[in-house]
């Protein structure tokens, strides 16, 4: 599962909601960001890592 978390404060992340496919969390993220204007990150559940970070919609790779 691949949840969207928000920026509530400094190191302080809120779940929000959780998808099957790292594309539909995207998606989602993305929206939200560009609607909000807040930063949001895409975890992966099952590692509990941080997969990508979207911040006003654009999306900043943490790639390997």
């Amino acid at each position: 599962m691949f949840c969207v978390q928000r920026k509530d404060a400094p190191n302080q992340w809120v779940k929000e909601l959780c998808f099957k496919t790292e594309f539909k969390a995207y998606l989602c993220a993305r929206t939200k960001s560009l609607a909000t204007l807040s930063t949001y990150r895409i975890v992966d559940d099952s590692f509990d890592d941080v997969v990508l970070i979207v911040d006003r919609g654009k999306g900043v790779d943490l790639g390997e």
